[in-house]
């Protein structure tokens, strides 16, 4: 299998397919495939090969979870909660410390400049959709706890997830938790927003258009949670 996994929206691992003899950074269209199964153990394989130090079960284990979180989110968005709360307890509890330990042993591998949140980003939109199918169905206190785990797997970088604390705070009507997270995440917003804003030498259009949608996005939403923070410190100020 040519190539490696490339998937940083939490959907699993999706592979570049890429013909032989062609390079990534020449070829003008790459196939992308999710993989999973044996297809994925051979990508850990390649980990594997890497120096990683990953057991066969661990690996069964990811796997299982990975595929499980798949099935997690095809039933939270069809809107059957329940079953995607029960999906992803499992799929997190299957797979969690296996996905903790191969991301130590790419970080060994890759140095000070690796960036281990990006390998965990299933955990965190596992957390993410379990808090908001849970806020659904009225759990509150549940919802709470899913959304400190995709703040911590992410160390707070993920705006999504701090969004979903924000969410939670509405919902228990803790107005100052729900103030303090909006702004954590228009912080993390912004950080997209200049990240993406940055010149890309040697990508090619459909990487650039990516990049500006992201940064369209991010302004879009940042701006958003700028009227809600207006709204949230009016709230506040009647209070007191």
């Amino acid at each position: 299998m040519k190539g490696g996994c490339v998937s940083g929206c939490g959907s699993g691992p999706v592979v570049e397919i890429l013909p032989d003899g062609e390079d990534v950074m020449t070829i003008s269209s790459i196939k992308r495939k999710k993989v999973k199964g044996d297809a994925l153990i051979s990508l850990l394989d390649e980990l594997s090969d890497e120096e990683t130090d990953i057991s066969s079960s661990m690996r069964q284990r990811l796997i299982m979870g990975y595929e499980q979180a798949h099935e997690a989110k095809a039933a939270y968005e069809a809107k059957d909660y329940q079953a995607a709360i029960q999906l992803y307890e499992d799929a997190i509890q299957i797979a969690r410390n296996p996905a903790m330990a191969l991301e130590e042993a790419r970080a060994s591998v890759g140095g000070d400049n690796y960036d281990s949140v990006k390998g965990v980003n299933w955990l965190v939109d596992s957390f993410r959709n379990s808090c908001r199918a849970r806020l659904a169905m009225k759990d509150i206190d549940g919802a709470r706890r899913d959304a400190f785990a995709a703040t911590v797997f992410s160390q707070n970088t993920d705006a999504d997830a701090l969004m979903c604390l924000a969410e939670v705070c509405q919902a228990s009507k803790d107005t100052m938790g729900e103030l303090q997270a909006t702004k954590a995440a228009i912080a993390q917003y912004q950080r997209l927003e200049d990240e993406y804003s940055k010149p890309m030498p040697g990508k090619d259009a459909v990487a650039r258009a990516e990049a500006a949608k992201i940064k369209s996005n991010a302004s879009t939403v940042k701006r958003e949670l700028g009227f809600r923070i207006v709204k949230l410190e009016r709230e506040l100020k009647a209070s007191s």
